[in-house]
């Protein structure tokens, strides 16, 4: 709502900036704008702010373009008087801080009574906050972990089973396939005996006509007094003997 706007020095104690306030306001920034280093993009920024009570506010700064911006919170002005604080800047593992600058804190009579002034430490608040979000991430991933684990295991047990479905499968067919060759096998022995059998009965058939061809025209009754002759010979032939 309102902007502040004070010089701070990093390279030497200069004129110590001083920037005024009324306790308990919640709607000021302060813009800090370095007289004697320019600012990068890969900064960052903090505030540190001790009241005069020793208590103190540590939090986190903006970077606008070359100008640290701070939003004063309300423990930052809960104490009137002179408060003094420092903007640090960080570059990866480095850090440098400015001199001091003095933040006057004027007493409201407004309701400044029902503010009670304690340490204010946004900065560690934060990193609990991101530890805790880390935590909760990394037991989000653990449980994902394990829910992918269980799944893994159900599908290695459904492929085995499969597997195992696939080998009877395979058996039956298999034993199938050799019934069918045997049975085929066997086809083919009726099959030959089938042939062989046939064989036979044409030459049976054969036979049976060259007999048929040798007896057509045998006079049978002829062939009756033949053998009454030959028996009538016989007898006598015998009882001559005797």
């Amino acid at each position: 709502m309102i902007q502040h706007v004070i010089a701070v020095w990093f390279l030497r104690d200069g004129i110590q900036a001083r920037v005024e306030m009324v306790q308990g306001d919640s709607g000021r920034e302060i813009h800090f704008v370095p007289e004697d280093i320019s600012l990068k993009n890969d900064m960052a920024a903090k505030i540190y702010v001790e009241k005069p009570s020793g208590l103190a506010c540590y939090g986190n700064a903006e970077i606008r373009e070359n100008v640290v911006v701070v939003k004063a919170t309300t423990q930052m002005l809960a104490e009137p008087g002179v408060s003094l604080g420092q903007v640090q800047l960080y570059q990866g593992d480095v850090k440098v801080t400015s001199f001091l600058f003095r933040l006057e804190v004027k007493k409201s009579i407004v309701d400044a009574s029902g503010i009670e002034s304690k340490d204010e430490f946004t900065i560690l608040e934060q990193t609990i906050k991101d530890a805790l979000a880390a935590i909760n991430a990394a037991n989000a991933a653990i449980e994902a972990a394990a829910q992918a684990t269980r799944k893994a295991e159900d599908a290695a047990a459904a492929a085995n089973a499969s597997s195992q479905k696939a080998e009877t499968a395979a058996g039956t067919a298999s034993t199938a396939a050799t019934n069918a060759a045997t049975a085929a096998g066997n086809a083919n022995t009726a099959a030959e005996l089938a042939t062989t059998e046939a064989g036979n009965a044409e030459t049976a058939a054969a036979n049976a006509n060259e007999v048929y061809e040798r007896l057509k025209n045998v006079d049978i009754a002829q062939v009756s007094t033949d053998i009454t002759n030959i028996k009538n010979v016989l007898q006598k032939t015998i009882i001559a003997e005797v």
